[in-house]
């Protein structure tokens, strides 16, 4: 089995989430019992609240008495072309539905080597994922360059919103001049009498962006997998807070169904985007998912399946 500590799990939501798929599907687990010993086992239920495995007993009386009297036994098993590996500490014989059966606590860490799984997979165009990076607000004590660049970049984000919020108001009036012309005279004399008195309101009381979103960078993501994503920067003005090395703490993935994945990550990479128009900014901006917490390690993991059968190319 391979060695590759970037496949070695340590999330407890995940390492459950992936042992309950060897538990669905049967899969017979080998334990390494020390020399040339070994038994063929399968994990047959999962206790969530207790944290621990249930493992169904051998036919081998000898092996049952080694696997309870051996220290970190080596559990490997192959699932869909998956290497999967795990070390047990203490494992017990007890009874399980009237029969004997071993029971050991959850691993803390789970190797589940996935090539497919580090392939990262393409957002939909149409249903986008975006990353919101939340920039720091200068203080007294930034040093100017970052002042400049913080206010340079605030300055792109409120005329985008302004731009969206003109975008909304233009197809609010759209429906309400389609809707207008199906209406009855009577119908008409009313929705132009309300109508009239919400536009004097809106002069009134312009729309105008939220204060708290003018310095949350939103980029739309290029791709995704387990361990990090790429996205698409076209204004000039963030590459600043993009460069290689950047660590960023403060970021939300924004899923098209408006689930919010809290994230940090680094930036890996940066280069210009050769699909884009020649002569303007474009660059594809590729990171690593870094001190991610249990859920949102279990969420990054549920988004990547949910495009993948979007897509039609799961294969699991």
């Amino acid at each position: 089995m391979d060695n590759d500590d970037s496949a070695m799990l340590h999330g407890k939501a995940m390492i459950t989430n992936n042992l309950s798929m060897l538990v669905k599907n049967k899969c017979m687990v080998s334990a390494n019992l020390g020399g040339k010993d070994s038994l063929l086992t399968a994990i047959i239920a999962i206790d969530h609240k207790d944290g621990t495995l249930t493992l169904d007993y051998g036919a081998s009386d000898f092996l049952n008495k080694k696997m309870v009297s051996t220290p970190n036994v080596r559990f490997t098993t192959t699932f869909n072309g998956i290497q999967v590996a795990f070390t047990a500490g203490k494992i017990t014989k007890v009874r399980y539905k009237g029969e004997d059966a071993f029971v050991t606590p959850i691993p803390n860490s789970l190797y589940w080597y996935n090539r497919r799984e580090y392939y990262r997979v393409n957002t939909p165009i149409m249903n986008p994922t975006f990353c919101d990076i939340t920039l720091t607000v200068p203080s007294d004590h930034t040093p100017v360059e970052y002042k400049r660049a913080y206010d340079a970049a605030t300055a792109v984000i409120k005329s985008q919103l302004e731009a969206k919020i003109q975008a909304e108001l233009l197809a609010e009036q759209q429906a309400f001049i389609k809707a207008y012309a199906k209406m009855s005279v009577e119908s008409k004399i009313k929705a132009k009498l309300e109508r009239q008195k919400l536009e004097a309101e809106r002069e009134a009381n312009p729309i105008v962006p939220d204060e708290d979103l003018i310095n949350i960078i939103r980029l739309p993501l290029h791709d995704i997998s387990l361990s990090g994503c790429s996205m698409t920067n076209y204004n000039q003005e963030f590459s600043y807070f993009l460069t290689l090395g950047t660590i960023c703490e403060s970021v939300t993935l924004v899923t098209p169904n408006e689930a919010e994945i809290p994230i940090e990550f680094e930036v890996m990479m940066k280069r210009t985007d050769s699909m884009h128009k020649a002569g303007e900014f474009a660059e594809l901006v590729g990171v690593k998912f870094a001190n991610l917490r249990h859920s949102a390690e279990s969420a990054v993991m549920r988004h990547v399946q949910d495009i993948e059968r979007q897509s039609g190319i799961m294969n699991t």
